[in-house]
């Protein structure tokens, strides 16, 4: 977890208005992965492990590399001219390091559990060259109790089983355990830099610890690091140490690293750069399971963030039911995604039919959280939207691939459907909304308008799936109760659907999460009928949301959260620009264009346009590297999970409607009904 890493930053960024310090933070730089490993490389070519939620294993927490020519050592976090991008489509992240005669290329890719950082000098290089670099491992999240093994040819860290080895395709010509701060130091204002060369002072203080500094020579311009994280366990080190040394010599030149990057690529062939980046993004947050983590953690030990490195059901629910659709208008070849994501929910679904508030992607099991009141025997603290979230993705999934699923497999689906609905129906109170719980940004209790529109289209999307009719019509059932009780819901005063009720009062701020009312009513469109008034209600809503969540500063442009937003200001006074929020808006701006026709009142098409301009890849949200991170500042410094994997999906499935738009019409609800004289859709296949 690397405390003394944290404690270094928080010295470092204690007087910074706009970054909060003691964070890991990931904005600047890019990921490269692999379904084992997801490593973050900063911008100054500095790597750090972000993988163990993916696969366990926790590896590197804090590096450094330089250059030494003829006894003088350039360190390339002290350059000002220094460049990424990634190497032509594929998951290799190529940093360069500009100097007055030279440049050295960094390339960095991950391939299963190992890690290549190749290093070629261009230009006129200098003969007499050296790549020197820290290292500190942190295997199994340990800092203390660790061991060190320095073998003739590799470096190798322990703990228990995990085993973190080290090696170079050139000579290692110099490698030393670094000692890491001790308690004066730790305490005292100053930060410490690494490698700090020649400070261990006998051979079995040098022997405990996870630092590295080594240096290895440059020949023919070119030189390799290869780290490998495994668990004792699985591989011997005898094999491990075949494994760094088939490495080294496999990656020693800089074609062997492209040509390996190439063919292992980072996504299926897609139409543009924003689906191909949105899927990469999507591929480095998923594990093999098929859970994918929010977002990299940055904020290990909880001061400002309750974590991002966990599958939560609500995002994870949203970004499969992104995929399915995006798949849908672009076919994407993404069956097998879909696949693994029904797994993974039949494989964490809960007894009673619900889902946990958030479980570690590598196995499904019960991960840290603070919305498991339903396991507890109380349902405030539980956030009832993600069963929800999980469901439609569940009920569309079954709708639109049932028929190519194997038997067990359709059988556990309708099962799971069957479940949860019995657990849906847990949440819902006599007056046709459900009852007092979390929102779904997790912050406040009571009776949302979110959930209440989740669990519609939930109740909706069972109830057209092709499940037994028992099933569906105790669906419609409970969709026709609620599509009713949102009446609750409006303030005819201000022209919106409030944020919640609370003591049966209604809370009128605007909340960018009662969007979901647009996919919702899309979705009950096919059980019964949606009268004029009500669309009418949602598009003042939308109109009115748009108008007060708008925010524009001289840097960026977007939606905030909703209002009176407190979280994370740091030293801002108002609300921060959210990329969920605004592809949130973009994505129920183009969805409206199903519901209703553009009018004096309300053009969705212009709010569609003007939202998605800004989280595009060239929009005031997006990064250089096409990554959209959870948060920003007025100040355009951005903030929180980045990328999150959320806000890519979001922004995929809006760029798939838009881009399909003229080949899949609109088709308007009106209020003519769907089906017999009561407005209600026969449910018999």
């Amino acid at each position: 977890m690397a405390l003394r890493r944290l404690l270094d930053d928080y010295k470092r960024n204690g007087g910074e208005t706009d970054v909060f310090p003691g964070e890991r933070r990931t904005q600047s730089g890019r990921f490269t992965g692999s379904d084992q490993r997801l490593v973050y490389v900063g911008p100054n070519g500095s790597i750090r492990d972000h993988s163990y939620p993916l696969a366990g294993f926790h590896g590197i927490v804090s590096s450094r590399f330089g250059i030494n020519v003829d006894g003088t050592v350039r360190w390339f976090d002290s350059l000002d001219a220094s460049t990424q991008t990634y190497h032509e489509g594929t998951s290799l992240v190529e940093t360069v390091h500009q100097f007055e005669t030279f440049d050295v290329v960094q390339r960095d890719f991950t391939a299963g559990n190992s890690h290549v950082t190749a290093f070629e000098l261009q230009a006129e290089s200098p003969d007499n060259a050296e790549i020197v670099g820290f290292i500190e491992f942190a295997p199994e999240g340990q800092e203390g109790r660790v061991g060190q093994l320095v073998h003739e040819d590799a470096l190798e860290v322990y703990h228990n089983r995990e085993h973190d080895y080290l090696g170079t395709s050139t000579e290692l010509v110099e490698r030393d355990p670094e000692s890491l701060e001790a308690f004066d130091e730790i305490l005292a204002e100053e930060p410490q830099s690494f490698p700090r060369f020649g400070t261990a002072e006998n051979y079995e203080g040098s022997r405990l610890t996870g630092g590295v500094g080594f240096s290895a020579a440059v020949v023919n311009g070119t030189t390799t690091v290869v780290n490998m994280l495994s668990d004792i366990e699985a591989q011997s080190r005898a094999d491990s140490l075949a494994s760094i040394a088939d490495q080294t010599q496999r990656y020693d030149e800089p074609s062997a690293v492209l040509t390996a990057a190439r063919r292992a690529g980072h996504s299926p062939a897609v139409p543009g750069k924003l689906v191909g980046t949105d899927l990469h993004v999507l591929e480095l947050l998923s594990a093999p399971t098929g859970g994918r983590i929010a977002g990299p953690d940055f904020d290990p030990y909880y001061q400002y963030s309750g974590g991002y490195g966990y599958t939560w059901f609500r995002d994870d629910g949203e970004i499969a039911m992104f995929l399915l659709e995006a798949d849908e208008r672009l076919d994407l070849d993404l069956q097998e995604t879909h696949r693994k994501s029904a797994q993974f929910y039949l494989q964490t679904q809960l007894e009673d039919g619900r889902w946990p508030h958030r479980v570690w992607p590598m196995n499904g099991r019960l991960a840290p959280g603070w919305a498991n009141g339903h396991i507890e025997g109380t349902e405030t603290q539980y956030q009832a939207d993600q069963t929800a979230s999980v469901l439609v993705f569940l009920a569309e999934y079954f709708a639109t691939h049932g028929t190519s699923l194997q038997d067990e497999f359709r059988s556990d689906i309708e099962a799971a459907l069957q479940s949860g609905l019995n657990g849906l129906d847990i949440s819902m109170e006599a007056d046709g909304l459900p009852t007092v719980c979390e929102n779904a940004w997790e912050n406040m209790n009571g009776r949302f308008t979110h959930t209440a529109a989740k669990f519609l289209h939930a109740y909706s999307a069972i109830a057209t799936a092709p499940c037994d009719s028992t099933t569906r019509e105790r669906a419609a059932t409970q969709a026709n109760q609620l599509y009713d009780a949102l009446d609750t819901m409006w303030c005819p005063e201000r022209e919106i659907y409030g944020l919640r009720l609370v003591d049966d009062e209604l809370d009128t701020r605007v909340d960018s999460t009662t969007f979901s009312l647009v996919d919702a009513h899309l979705a009950y469109a096919d059980v019964g009928d949606i009268g004029d008034e009500r669309l009418q209600r949602l598009e003042s809503h939308l109109e009115t949301a748009f108008t007060r969540l708008w925010k524009e500063t001289d840097s960026v442009r977007g939606l905030t959260r909703f209002e009176d937003d407190t979280w994370r200001r740091r030293g801002q006074q108002s609300e921060k620009v959210w990329t969920v929020s605004t592809g949130w808006g973009a994505y129920a701006a183009e969805k409206a264009i199903q519901l209703f026709p553009t009018t004096e009142q309300f053009d969705p098409m212009s709010w569609s346009d003007r939202l998605f301009e800004e989280i595009d890849l060239t929009g005031s949200l997006c990064l250089q590297s096409g990554y959209l991170p959870e948060q920003f500042f007025d100040s355009g410094v951005p903030d929180s999970a980045t990328p999150l994997g959320w806000s890519h999906a979001i922004r995929l499935a809006t760029y798939a409607t838009r881009t399909t738009r003229e080949t899949h019409p609109p088709d308007q609800c009106t209020n003519t009904p769907l089906s017999g004289g009561d407005g209600r859709r026969d449910h018999s296949y």
